[in-house]
């Protein structure tokens, strides 16, 4: 093989697969990237755990076809070191295997690994299969979605459905939820479906990449398709492929709750600085605060036996009863970081039924509110 290419196209292509090498599983040759060429003019660079694999596609003069397995930490920090908006000669010697690396008056000389031993990832931009249904979505949508629930599934993995998140797509909305048993996210956003309807379960590791994925790209839309047990993203010069999560996800809907009747509106950048305050005292094996809810007032307070205490009210709008309930903090500041609204609306019934918290002046869809949090409150002693 014997390509020249431009520093920053193959130095872009490294970063977007550099993301699911394993470098230090059982197997050498997966902590290798594969570059391949493709015709004459471009090649591809891939990357692969055997659960997800990403291909991306980059320009380049090929001037002698073939492929090589090379380290993808080694690779990307010699490409790292090169000049920057100079051109990069890679060749292979035939005999040797050895990779050579020009670039000016610097020269590398890196060992390689057999090519023929890495796994073969599928790659095709333009085949359809009869059983594959396609999606596209705004990328800024998606990666929405992502961040909006993702954070709520389990994080280890050995708890099956729950450590994914469940994607339903049904007349052009796209919902996405995850859970973990003590909190719920939901997220509904607009997607072209295409007319197809369907339900499947993302590794919580698909969607991270994919919002990392996101991050190196200036595409506006990105496309999907389900294709048996697997998912594919397509971007410009990305093909991203996963396995999807056997089995069937809770029947969340009903532990939704409809009629939670006290009403809180609340400034969410008071609110989170307030929690950030009092949760200098918290007991960190609970993590639990207390949100006392009266008149237009809230007033949060923790406190520990070996630490001390701590409070602070902050104002509110609320109207309702009294009501004293205790949370896990952290779960409430997850979902706060994750509203980008000025104003927050928390609904509640009891100091321990199931608490909704949402922005309160969210835009609805054809569906009904676009994203809403559900946190589980703990027994206050």
């Amino acid at each position: 093989m014997k390509i020249i290419l431009k520093k920053d196209n193959l130095l872009n292509a490294l970063k977007a697969v550099k993301g699911i090498v394993n470098s230090k599983g059982a197997y050498p040759i997966l902590s290798a990237v594969l570059i391949e060429t493709i015709s004459m003019d471009r090649i591809k660079v891939s990357a692969t755990d055997l659960n997800l694999s990403i291909v991306y596609t980059a320009i380049a003069d090929v001037q002698k076809e073939g492929k090589i397995a090379v380290s993808a930490k080694v690779m990307e920090e010699v490409i790292t070191k090169l000049p920057d908006n100079k051109d990069i000669l890679i060749e292979q010697n035939e005999e040797t295997k050895v990779l050579i690396i020009k670039s000016e008056k610097t020269k590398y000389e890196i060992i390689t690994l057999n090519s023929e031993d890495y796994p073969t990832i599928p790659y095709d931009e333009t085949r359809v299969s009869e059983d594959e249904k396609q999606f596209e979505i705004l990328t800024k949508d998606l990666n929405k979605a992502i961040k909006q629930t993702a954070f709520s599934a389990v994080q280890n993995e050995v708890s099956g459905v729950l450590t994914g998140v469940c994607f339903t797509i049904n007349e052009n909305i796209l919902e996405t939820v995850a859970t973990d048993g003590n909190r719920l996210t939901r997220s509904r956003i607009p997607i072209n479906s295409r007319g197809e309807n369907i339900t499947f379960i993302c590794t919580s590791k698909t969607l991270s990449e994919v919002s990392r994925l996101v991050s190196l790209v200036d595409d506006k839309m990105v496309k999907f398709s389900i294709i048996s047990n697997k998912i594919v993203f397509k971007f410009e010069n990305i093909i991203f492929h996963s396995s999807l999560i056997d089995g069937t996800y809770p029947r969340y809907q009903q532990l939704i709750p409809t009629t939670n009747e006290k009403i809180a509106i609340i400034d969410r950048e008071k609110l989170i600085n307030t929690i950030d305050r009092v949760s200098v005292m918290v007991n960190n094996r609970t993590n639990i605060m207390k949100f006392n809810f009266e008149d237009s007032l809230l007033e949060i307070s923790t406190d520990t036996p070996e630490a001390g205490s701590a409070k602070e009210n902050i104002d509110i709008e609320y109207t309702s009863e009294n009501l004293l309930i205790a949370f896990n903090y952290k779960y409430v500041l997850d979902v706060l970081r994750n509203i980008q609204n000025e104003k927050i609306r928390i609904e509640m019934s009891t100091n321990l039924s199931a608490t909704v918290i949402k922005p309160e002046d969210l835009e609805e869809t054809e569906a009904g509110e676009d994203y809403l949090c559900l946190i589980m409150p703990v027994q206050v002693r």
